[in-house]
């Protein structure tokens, strides 16, 4: 007699549980949706506020502005990258003053709601992904918030894409 005999509905339950999770992949999810709304060449804006733990918010810093490509395949620092499916894009910030410069590169996905991206491999340790929420989301305009703790204070960095 088979172990699951006489569970059936423990059995049918368990694979419609899992059936329904989103969490196995995004495809089908909001995400190619949202990556397809990305493609293209945008004006970037990188804004610093640090949030301390009485709630009054401060700029830092002065604001930067540089172009920020979206797309399938794209170049970085002489080598073309390609993306690997729907759900994702490969991105490159750059100088618009000098844009065969030194070009940052990213890949970018989006989590199952496509209410926040998922920067794999950011920075020097391509072991660590960045996290950012999705604030606007328009085919004209982004605003993406990523969050840092500073001690008892939060540094949230703003990128404002606009076309």
């Amino acid at each position: 007699m088979s172990p699951l005999s006489g569970r059936p509905l423990v059995v049918a339950l368990a694979v419609l549980l899992l059936a329904g999770c989103d969490t196995f992949t995004t495809t089908g999810s909001g995400g190619a949706a949202l990556m397809s709304r990305l493609d293209g060449v945008w004006t970037r804006t990188v804004t610093t506020e640090r949030v301390r733990s009485d709630g009054s918010v401060t700029a830092e810093g002065t604001p930067r502005v540089d172009a920020y490509e979206v797309g399938r395949v794209i170049e970085c620092n002489r080598t073309t990258i390609e993306n690997a499916g729907e759900d994702d894009r490969v991105a490159v910030a750059y100088d618009p003053a000098n844009p065969r410069g030194f070009r940052d590169c990213s890949v970018i996905t989006a989590d199952g709601d496509a209410s926040r991206l998922i920067f794999i491999g950011e920075g020097a340790n391509i072991v660590d992904d960045v996290v950012a929420t999705i604030e606007e989301d328009s085919a004209s305009r982004q605003v993406w918030a990523f969050y840092a703790f500073d001690g008892a204070d939060a540094v949230r960095t703003l990128w404002t894409l606009t076309r």
